[in-house]
């Protein structure tokens, strides 16, 4: 019997499995992130190491291939980047890294055309064309994009309450919902709290569940989830446009799985240009795709 390592590393944190090879689960474990961007390569090794040995556990397992999505990439890496992150921690010769979109659209379980989005602590949108061509759209990080993401709507909500406590744009509930969720009674303390030291993205993005619930009766945080799911929905239909019409749509990521009303504006905002188009919470999660896409790895 062989068995494959397939690892989700997302945003916030990591999701590793091992299957045999009918994938039918052996053991699961989750860790830390590994999102080398956001923790430091250091801190991505040993939170690696941790996850790999936990889901390892005490059995004498040999693994034939690991597949490895993650956040912190957009396409394949090389040999060379993949020894850097892995050298010493998993003990296996077809070890390949791509993007945790890459092993959402193997998670589809589906031949020819198929795209993905997954909205977390970020969030990107992938496509597989008919001839096996991967396309990208969004993906950019938490300066230059991830619209429709945790953290990008957190952080729009908490500019929502500064500003709507100071009088510059219009008074929200997201001020005392802030002041709430952090446990401060003055809204000063913000600069703490994000400052000293920097707060993580990945813990910024937590505020999102606390603001789609802030949303079903306050105007301005219903603006900033509606907006949110436009953007993404935007992204997406950038996506789509190169294309065959049809084309299966799958998500994934906190944001999709938890908030009901984020995934139907998300998807009647991207129907209104894709009719066509069948949109779905995936079946299996990501860490399933890269099961997947190992046992193809060992077979190639």
């Amino acid at each position: 019997m062989k068995y494959y390592l397939g690892i989700d590393g997302g945003g916030t944190k990591t999701t590793a499995i091992i299957c045999d090879e009918n994938a039918q689960l052996v053991s699961r474990f989750v860790g830390e992130s590994i999102n080398f961007n956001s923790v430091g390569m250091e801190s991505a090794r040993k939170n690696l190491k941790l996850t790999v040995d936990g889901v390892l556990g005490s059995d004498d397992i040999k693994i034939s291939a690991a597949f490895i999505g993650m956040s912190a990439i957009s396409e394949r890496a090389d040999c060379e980047f993949t020894k850097k992150l892995c050298d010493g921690i998993i003990d296996c010769d077809k070890i390949t890294m791509d993007s945790d979109v890459y092993i959402g659209l193997e998670a589809m379980r589906c031949d020819g055309a198929a795209a993905m989005v997954i909205s977390g602590t970020g969030s990107m949108a992938v496509g597989r064309l008919p001839d096996g061509e991967i396309i990208h759209t969004g993906g950019w990080g938490y300066i230059l994009g991830d619209e429709g993401s945790g953290y990008a709507i957190a952080i729009d909500a908490l500019k929502a309450a500064i500003c709507g406590y100071e009088g510059s744009a219009e008074k929200t509930a997201l001020t005392n919902t802030v002041l709430d969720y952090y446990k401060i009674d003055n809204i000063n303390n913000l600069i703490d709290i994000f400052y000293d030291p920097p707060m993580p993205r990945s813990e910024i993005a937590k505020l999102a569940p606390v603001v789609f619930e802030c949303a079903k009766t306050d105007s301005v945080a219903e603006s900033i989830v509606k907006n949110h799911a436009q953007l993404l929905a935007n992204t997406v239909s950038a996506l789509l446009t190169q294309m065959p019409s049809g084309t299966p749509l799958g998500l994934w990521g906190g944001l999709f799985q938890n908030c009901e009303k984020f995934r139907a504006d998300f998807s009647s905002a991207l129907n209104k240009r894709f009719h066509e188009t069948k949109i779905s919470v995936l079946e299996y999660a990501p860490e399933y795709g890269a099961v997947f896409a190992a046992i193809k790895t060992d077979g190639e």
